[in-house]
């Protein structure tokens, strides 16, 4: 049996769980805090599992924690230098050790991707929380421990809100299940859109989710999750996608991703730059306007200025979270009672949307494969998160909890290439 067979098929006989185990520890405010460290593996209790990191991709969301430490909003009071957590929140998992109470539900081998953001209130170290009644959503990565590390304990919040959604490896790579949860968070922003339809003067108005059909959609901002919402919009099949981006790096990658898929569902698909925006849209829409614009962006002069790109009717999505302090914007309340616009955000999904997109993987509708532009083991995934933080590449890092590797370049990743380094690197 080869080390990847070993690796994917196993079982209550063939599991070796150690006693300690490298994690990404966080334990105060600031990069500086942030190290590898050695620490034991969590124990599960009875309505609890221990489950194996498989694969982790790192997210600008990450930094967030990183530089508000205790004072993120997710963190709700908890004192990270008294409390250290490990953080990573994008991954896929495999339960080995399961709590007395979920083994008939539960088995050894199981693979899961995971909707990190739980719609709960906390259950584990409730007296860690400042204010643990007040709270209805707690997250994996957050207070709940993270996935840049070899284990991580599964808890009941976690479990109760059905927030593990199974997959097969056999169809689907590690990587692609890990990245459901960025993808799924898109989904969700843009299954949260509606738009009114009426098929004449006497027939009854009718809503519907997502983007508008056969519409225009503009997207501002070309990093990695600006793609994915031109990737997923195609799904509502639009007329016309434009992104604008004001990097070429950017939009050549853009281009590669997401034009060849544009054509082949005679999908009209145009890149541009802030500064020729206008143009574009005035040549596109005659003047109309888009009916939706999402601000991938959390910029909010961009979320401000996505207003008076928008036709009558039409939606304005603020997808990327601001800083707390630049946040307000101003807003012509005469366009929203004369033209009908409206604005709508979201932060996160719920575990609906995971199988959503992992259903989407299935079908190929999605390549995750083209967004993977860094590859290492765990002893890189500090110089992931600070490369994420600084903009170094563009596209996703992923990490594998279980392999050592320098973090390296890669063009695209696929089911083939991931066997063959786990294959040569797992111990």
């Amino acid at each position: 049996m080869t080390k990847l067979e070993q690796f994917k098929l196993i079982n209550e006989s063939s599991v070796a769980i150690p006693d300690e185990m490298d994690a990404l520890i966080l334990s105060g405010k600031g990069f500086e805090h942030l190290q590898l460290k050695r620490v034991p593996v969590p124990q599960p209790g009875a309505n609890q599992f221990l489950a194996r990191v498989d694969a982790v991709f790192g997210c600008a969301s990450d930094s967030k924690l990183i530089e508000n430490g205790k004072e993120h909003p997710l963190l709700y009071g908890w004192d990270i230098e008294r409390w250290p957590i490990s953080i990573g929140h994008e991954a896929c998992i495999t339960a080995v050790k399961i709590g007395d109470n979920l083994k008939e539900k539960i088995s050894v081998g199981a693979t899961y991707a995971l909707q990190p953001a739980i719609n709960s209130r906390p259950i584990t170290h409730r007296e860690r929380y400042a204010n643990p009644a007040s709270i209805d959503k707690v997250a994996i990565g957050y207070s709940l421990g993270g996935m840049f590390a070899e284990y991580i304990l599964i808890p009941e919040e976690v479990i109760q809100t059905n927030s593990l959604i199974s997959y097969d490896t056999t169809q689907i790579p590690y990587f692609a299940a890990a990245f459901t949860e960025p993808l799924s968070c898109v989904y969700s922003a843009q299954n949260q859109v509606s738009h009114i339809y009426k098929d004449g003067p006497l027939n009854p108005r009718e809503v519907k989710l997502g983007l508008k059909r056969g519409g225009v959609t503009l997207i501002l901002g070309a990093g990695p999750m600006g793609i994915i919402h031109s990737e997923l919009a195609m799904t509502y099949k639009p007329q016309t996608i434009i992104l604008s981006e004001p990097l070429e790096m950017r939009r050549r990658q853009a281009k590669q991703i997401i034009h060849p898929k544009a054509a082949n569902r005679n999908i009209e698909f145009i890149l541009t730059t802030p500064d020729e925006l206008p143009r574009v849209l005035q040549n596109v829409t005659k003047g109309r306007g888009v009916d939706d614009c999402i601000s991938s962006l959390g910029i909010a002069k961009v979320q401000e200025e996505s207003l008076n790109y928008l036709a009558k009717g039409g939606v304005a999505n603020f997808f990327g979270g601001t800083k707390v302090g630049e946040s307000v914007i101003t807003v012509d309340t005469r366009r929203i009672h004369y033209d009908s616009i409206t604005m709508v955000g979201s932060s996160g999904g719920d575990p609906s949307d995971v199988h959503a997109v992992m259903k989407l993987i299935e079908k190929r509708e999605i390549s995750p494969e083209l967004y993977v532009k860094r590859v290492g083991g765990l002893n890189a995934a500090l110089e992931l998160v600070k490369s994420i933080r600084a903009q170094d590449f563009f596209g996703k890092g992923l990490i594998y909890p279980h392999i050592r590797h320098d973090l390296s370049p890669v063009d695209a990743w696929s089911y083939e290439k991931e066997n063959e380094f786990l294959e040569a690197h797992l111990s």
